[in-house]
């Protein structure tokens, strides 16, 4: 029997009641955790990072930094003290439903004003304070922006790349189809005229090489950046040597490794000190392979803290048994078995990774996909913790060009800044337990009912 829709005013009530008040002191001071500044230098104990406004002021060891006597004081001992995270390829349109057709049919109804401010709020309350999304509409997910933007809503700072550039319609995502070079050249116009920070391009492979330079000039004319979504190996080297700045997914593909041209094609920019930015997406097979085994993770109170209890009950039952009920991710099985090498060769040939979770994919619960990202870096990637944060945090600045502004924690850079019980250079999964969220100096709570609110000195 088919389970009930929520009415829309239900949603919008328990929309509500669930999202964290923000705070906010002139001046605040974290005083006493371990301090992880996010350019991979070493960490500091027994730190101070000193909050005016919206920017952080000093950064430095207690006893060297001077505290103003009116200075809210807020204690990280026994915390991890981070850059806010950035996840550079999101879906906020999506939450990790494992049934794409009943997510569509019971949900998209309600995306401009449920679904969006649910993926924003779940993204923060699990310490990401920038994300780019990569799939929605921007006509939507403009106004959630702005709302955060406003101080009305809670969430990241977003970055919208919007609608993908594609030859085809595919099953999985909105396309905004090209098949030609003038073509091409006015989808991005198109997505530049409605704000989009990014464009990203399905289907590489299809276009000849005249046509993907079209494509790389009138982005370039743009002033923005493009990405190739990888559906297929097919789509990497044609991508890359046409001038993409980036890669998302690692595609569909199970063979062991990358084919040699792919290879050839990102080492090749490597050699020019330009090389590929890719977000892996990694942690959806992961995450899969890891539920199957063990479904108990589902029954933790932390992820659906973050939404209404009828969506959570809704999201746990759709994912309760993945060998009955299997969520559309083609091949996973065979595609995770090679997960780890195929991972291996990209960077061997100096592609750069970042961490860019797909959250909001069947099975990708938006709050636990960016930490099982920063995690799967470290396991199959064989990044150490201390690599796979600053994937998180200054290189994806950089890729997103926000450098000068976020990514690390440092004077003059915005006051994003979260806080993890315990120790994430020992092991990375500490990224799950976050205590404490700053964003551009405003502090939210994360909505989880087993952690008290942090004491203030």
């Amino acid at each position: 029997m088919q389970r009930s829709v929520p009415t829309r005013t239900l949603w919008i009530t328990a929309l509500i009641a669930i999202l964290a008040t923000p705070t906010q002191a002139a001046t605040t001071a974290l005083v006493g955790g371990t301090l992880i500044d996010g350019t991979g230098s070493p960490p500091l104990n027994r730190s101070v990072v000193l909050i005016r406004d919206d920017r952080i002021v000093a950064v430095g060891r207690e006893g060297d930094v001077p505290i103003p006597a009116d200075a809210a004081r807020v204690s990280t001992v026994g915390y991890t003290v981070l850059p806010g995270l950035i996840d550079v390829a999101v879906h906020l349109n999506e939450i990790g439903h494992g049934s794409r057709a009943r997510w569509r049919e019971a949900y998209e109804p309600l995306m401009d004003k449920v679904v969006l401010p649910l993926a924003s709020r779940a993204l923060l309350a699990a310490g990401v304070t920038t994300a780019r999304d990569v799939a929605t509409p921007i006509e939507n997910s403009r106004t959630v922006r702005r709302r955060i933007v406003d101080g009305k809503m809670p969430g990241p700072t977003l970055l919208l790349a919007g609608t993908h550039i594609g030859r085809d319609a595919h099953a999985h995502s909105r396309v905004l189809i090209a098949r030609t070079a003038t073509e091409l050249r006015a989808a991005v116009d198109k997505l530049a005229a409605v704000g989009a920070d990014a464009v990203i391009l399905e289907d590489a492979a299809e276009y000849s090489a005249g046509e993907l330079s079209t494509l790389h000039y009138a982005v370039e004319d743009a002033g923005l950046r493009w990405y190739a979504w990888v559906r297929s190996d097919a789509d990497i080297a044609p991508a890359v040597r046409a001038g993409a700045f980036g890669l998302i997914s690692l595609g569909g593909d199970f063979h062991d490794t990358l084919p040699s041209e792919a290879i050839s094609a990102l080492t090749a920019r490597a050699a020019t000190g330009r090389p590929v930015y890719w977000a892996l997406g990694a942690s959806v097979l992961t995450n899969h392979e890891w539920m199957r085994a063990n479904s108990a993770v589902l029954d933790e109170a932390r992820w659906k803290a973050a939404l209404p209890p009828v969506v959570a009950q809704d999201i746990q039952q759709s994912l309760a048994d993945l060998d009955q009920h299997p969520i559309d991710l083609e091949t996973p099985n065979l595609r995770h078995s090679v997960l780890g090498s195929r991972i291996r060769s990209a960077r061997n040939a100096g592609a750069r990774f970042l961490v860019g979770s797909l959250a909001g994919e069947p099975g990708h619960i938006t709050s636990r996909a960016t930490w099982q990202e920063a995690e799967a870096l470290v396991t199959e990637a064989g990044y150490t913790p201390t690599e796979a944060l600053r994937a998180a945090t200054l290189d994806a600045a950089f890729a997103l060009g926000q450098d000068a502004d976020i990514g690390s924690i440092a004077p003059g850079k915005y006051a994003d800044i979260v806080a993890v019980r315990g120790d994430v250079l020992r092991s990375i999964d500490h990224l799950a337990d976050v205590r404490l969220v700053y964003r551009h100096g405003v502090r939210y709570t994360p909505t989880v009912a087993t952690v008290a609110a942090d004491e203030e000195e």
